[in-house]
C-alpha cells in the first residue's frame, strides 16, 4: 500500500468512526437490529394536580427528579381533579410545569382533562394544540419522538435498544378517541421492537386495565403481543390511585404492570432502571421528594 492509498484508508476509517459516534448520540431514534446500549434511568409519574397542595408536590417531584441522571420522564395522565374547569389556562399552566423538568418529558392524556369534560373532543383538540404540536417532547431538554398521524398524542421512541410508546387510553372505560388507531400503534410498536431485536418494550397509558371496564380489544392485543414478544414488557398506568408493581397475567410471565403514585403519594415517584443487558431489563424503586 503506497502513501496515497494509506491516506484514503485512514480517511474512510475516520469517517466510519465519526458516523458511529453520531449514531451513538441519537439514543431516542429507532435503533438498527440488535442494537443495545448501557443501562439508564427514567422517572414515572401520573395523577397529579388534584389540589393546590398537589400542584406544589409536583414541583417538589420535579426538583427531586432533577437530582438523578434521568434519560427522560413520563406522565401517564390526569393533570387536574375531575369536575374542575376544563379550560386552556389549566393546560397552559401544566405545560409550563412540565417544561421545567430537566430531562425530556413525555405526557399522555388522562380522562380528567378531556374525556370527562362536557365538550370532550374540543378539550382533546386543545390538549393536542398545547402539548403535541411538534415532534419534540416537553422539558428543558427535548428529544424527538414519532407521533401517530391523526392521533399525535400517541408517541413512540427508543433508547439503547429498548422501545417505548404512549397511547391515549383514559380511564376508567379505557375508550380513547380511536380504538383501531390505538391497536395499530401498539402493534406497530411491537413490530418495530421485534424487527430491531429489542431487549424490551414499555407501554404507557392512563387506564387501569385490570380494574374492569377497560378496552377489551386493546388489552387483548397487548396481552397477545407481550406473550409472542417473549422478552420483558411493562405497562405503566395510573387511574386507580394504588401504587403497585406486579405480574397480573399468570400466563404471561414476561409482563409487568406498574401503577404510578397518586393523591396521598403525590410526593412520590417511580425511578425505573432500564438495563438492556439484564434478563429482566426493567427494575423499579420508589423515591420520595423532600
Amino acid at each position: 500500500m503506497d502513501f496515497r492509498e494509506e491516506n484514503v484508508v485512514r480517511r474512510r476509517r475516520a469517517g466510519l468512526v465519526f458516523a458511529l459516534a453520531l449514531l451513538g448520540g441519537l439514543g431516542n431514534t429507532l435503533p438498527p437490529a440488535g442494537a443495545a446500549g448501557p443501562s439508564f434511568q427514567i422517572g414515572l409519574i401520573g395523577d397529579t394536580g388534584y389540589t393546590p397542595a398537589q400542584d406544589a408536590d409536583l414541583i417538589k417531584v420535579r426538583q427531586s427528579m432533577a437530582g438523578y441522571p434521568l434519560a427522560f420522564e413520563v406522565h401517564d395522565g390526569d393533570i387536574q381533579e375531575e369536575g374542575t374547569p376544563c379550560v386552556d389556562s389549566r393546560l397552559q399552566y401544566v405545560r409550563g410545569i412540565f417544561d421545567g423538568f430537566s430531562a425530556p418529558f413525555v405526557y399522555t392524556p388522562g380522562d380528567n382533562e378531556w374525556n370527562n369534560c362536557k365538550d370532550a373532543y374540543a378539550r382533546l383538540a386543545a390538549i393536542r394544540r398545547i402539548f403535541f404540536s411538534s415532534g419534540q417532547t416537553l422539558g428543558k431538554r427535548r428529544m424527538s419522538v414519532q407521533r401517530q398521524s391523526g392521533l399525535p398524542e400517541n408517541a413512540r421512541w427508543s433508547q439503547n435498544g429498548v422501545y417505548f410508546a404512549t397511547i391515549n387510553v383514559p380511564g376508567p372505560s379505557g375508550n380513547g378517541p380511536s380504538t383501531s388507531g390505538d391497536v395499530k400503534w401498539l402493534n406497530g410498536t411491537f413490530d418495530a421492537a421485534q424487527s430491531a431485536k429489542a431487549a424490551g418494550v414499555m407501554i404507557i397509558w392512563q387506564d387501569d386495565p385490570f380494574s374492569g371496564g377497560s378496552n377489551g380489544a386493546l388489552v387483548s392485543a397487548l396481552k397477545s403481543r407481550a406473550k409472542s414478544f417473549g422478552k420483558p414488557v411493562v405497562l405503566v398506568h395510573g387511574d386507580t390511585h394504588t401504587h403497585r408493581v406486579d405480574h397480573p397475567w399468570g400466563d404471561v410471565l414476561n409482563f409487568t404492570r406498574v401503577e404510578t403514585y397518586a393523591e396521598s403519594g403525590s410526593r412520590n415517584w417511580v425511578r425505573a432502571t432500564v438495563d438492556p443487558s439484564s434478563p429482566s431489563v426493567f427494575s423499579f424503586a420508589s423515591v420520595t421528594a423532600r
